[in-house]
């Protein structure tokens, strides 16, 4: 054995020693920050600074953000741990505008709550006002007296929940040009061929429809119209099958708003 290589243990022992205290060390400062970050966790769970401290809504414009945060069930008093985002979205879709909810926490106390809503199509007239409808069928708030509608359809005669919401459900099928164009829809007995929509257009057409098959057939209203004889005006069916009927005069009509 070559005695060069040779290391007497006396000579090795404070080496050893050294690097066995060095370990020591760096284990216990790995066990003394594990143990101080689970203290301050502890201390953040049960500390009120774990509570919600504010609440930003996005996306809301029919609905009001103090109605979200009321309906989402989150206050100052809840901890931001307690906080289950699909239980919190769950409870916000049941508000009538609200499509989809998304539920964020930002540590260490802010919550996000971002809400996608249906869009008006509609307004029912009742009551002597108007009543905004959503894409889904429901009906929000009577408008503010002196308020009236200008970018959607006035719907008449309609007392049927199901009617309303198929008719709001066609409109959501078509393009907003094509909306701006209808004026009324009134809703009325129904025909044999269950004609029971009536439509007065702005551009002096009317359009007679079914519910059942409105969303599918009134897409077909434009390319219909867009052959028609030039300034020729008159009765668009639209229930089973689609034909055209000629106003006698060939004039537009004069009874196609309702609006004021």
């Amino acid at each position: 054995m070559d005695k060069k290589k040779v290391v007497a243990l006396e000579d090795r022992l404070p080496q050893l020693k050294k690097e066995r205290k060095q370990k020591a060390n760096r284990r216990f400062a790995l066990y003394a920050t594990v143990f101080f970050l689970l203290v301050l966790i502890v201390v953040y769970i049960q500390s009120p600074l774990s509570r919600v401290q504010s609440i930003t809504v996005q996306g809301e414009q029919i609905t009001s953000s103090a109605r979200v945060i009321k309906a989402s069930g989150i206050s100052n008093k809840t901890h931001i741990w307690d906080i289950r985002e699909k239980a919190v979205a769950h409870k916000i879709k049941k508000l009538p505008p609200v499509r989809t909810v998304t539920v964020k926490k930002n540590f260490p106390n802010h919550v996000t709550l971002s809400i996608r809503e249906y869009t008006r199509k509609a307004y029912l007239q009742k009551n002597g006002g108007y009543y905004p409808i959503l894409q889904n069928g429901a009906m929000l708030s009577k408008l503010s007296k002196g308020t009236f509608p200008f970018d959607a359809p006035v719907l008449i005669g309609f007392s049927e929940q199901d009617a309303i919401k198929k008719v709001a459900e066609g409109l959501s099928g078509i393009s907003r040009q094509m909306a701006h164009n209808i004026s009324d829809i009134h809703y009325i007995k129904a025909s044999e061929n269950n004609e029971d929509l009536v439509l007065y257009m702005n551009d002096g057409n009317k359009v007679v429809a079914s519910t059942r098959t409105f969303a599918k057939n009134i897409k077909l209203y434009p390319e219909i119209a867009a052959n028609l004889p030039k300034d020729q005006r008159g009765t668009i069916h639209l229930s089973v099958g689609s034909y055209f009927v000629p106003d006698e005069t060939g004039q537009p009509s004069q009874e196609n708003s309702n609006k004021p």
